[in-house]
């Protein structure tokens, strides 16, 4: 059999992955194998859990018969070298060919590659490189596969960037896990608003657990409240119009909780209607929802708003809805001076 390898951290797979499988295909391959690294050589960023990239990806090949995932670098463990993997396909499948397919910036890095001429004996490496990309010369035997290449990463992917080219099933299953949470949230807003984020969904964490609610849900709405907040206010009113036209009204200084409770599901996926409400309902504190009080509360009291709010969080501690109509409170309070101030 004519078997293509693809390599990666798959971290997470996407529709560029599973678009030079299919080609990988056309190309007459008989099957595809992805394979997940253990640790790559030339990547400094550690990968997420083995479990679930190895989870993502037999989710992302189901739907085709002659892709399928293996396992073998995984089961390795330590960094993966690819003349060693290959060594390892040869011995145990003696009769069958394999081709490695690899992307234009890999081609690029071929010189760095562990015993690069041994690995040349053991595999025909394929490169794909897009249509408008001149490659280099090189003095490997290569063979190269022009096409319209997806233009997404999986870093692009973890920052919340090009979601819509993650497989549906994938989406689903890193929203469920709360995958790539917190990079996906600090590529969409300031170091500043990142590091009050953080601290409302450590601050959450704390309130769900002395009220035996879901810490998980607590933090996740925690950190996705201020989604939309550094949102450009022409934009804002745009989405505004075409979701929430009855609260155009409103300051748009609320506009970004209405609006984050939609892109947290657009794009992140998170399918919780808890988080969503707790989003939605965060600026205003206009619901009793457990989650929707404790983000709101969070929200008021993180330990980085400059005063403090230690007797608050106490009571918000030891009766969650008699601290949260004490935060309103003082909240009303506060917006009445600072408007008569004016």
């Amino acid at each position: 059999m004519k078997i293509a390898v693809l390599g990666g951290s798959f971290d997470p797979v996407h529709a560029g992955h599973m678009q030079i499988a299919k080609e990988a295909l056309k190309m007459g391959m008989d099957e595809v194998w992805l394979m997940p690294t253990h640790d790559t050589p030339l990547k400094s960023r550690s990968l997420s859990d083995e479990h679930h990239r190895l989870a993502m990806l037999k989710r992302a090949s189901a739907p085709y018969r002659h892709i399928r995932v293996c396992t073998m670098e995984l089961e390795r463990q330590g960094i993966s070298y690819t003349v060693d993997t290959a060594r390892m396909l040869k011995a145990h499948y003696p009769n069958d060919q394999f081709f490695w397919l690899i992307g234009s910036d890999q081609a690029l890095q071929l010189s760095r590659w562990k015993e690069i001429d041994a690995l040349l004996q053991l595999v025909r490496i394929v490169v794909f490189s897009r249509q408008d990309v001149r490659m280099p010369k090189t003095p490997y035997p290569l063979l190269f596969q022009p096409m319209r290449l997806v233009a997404v990463s999986s870093t692009q992917i973890r920052e919340g960037r090009g979601w819509h080219y993650v497989p549906e099933a994938v989406k689903t299953y890193i929203s469920a896990n709360r995958l790539y949470l917190e990079s996906f949230v600090k590529g969409h807003m300031s170091e500043k608003r990142y590091a009050h984020s953080v601290r409302v969904a450590q601050l959450s964490v704390q309130l769900a657990r002395a009220h035996q609610l879901d810490e998980g849900i607590a933090y996740e709405a925690g950190m996705l409240h201020d989604l939309c907040k550094e949102m450009p206010k022409a934009e804002m009113r745009i989405w505004m119009r075409q979701l929430f036209p009855q609260y155009l009204h409103e300051a748009p200084a609320i506009w970004h909780g209405y609006l984050g409770s939609v892109f947290a599901h657009r794009a992140y996926g998170c399918r919780s209607r808890q988080v969503r409400c707790a989003i939605y309902h965060h600026v205003k504190g206009d619901s009793t929802q457990p989650y929707a009080m404790i983000t709101y509360c969070a929200d008021k009291l993180e330990w980085g708003r400059g005063y403090d709010s230690s007797e608050q969080i106490a009571l918000c501690m030891r009766n969650l809805h008699q601290g949260f109509l004490r935060v309103k409170e003082e909240q009303s309070e506060y917006l009445k001076k600072e408007k008569d101030g004016q």
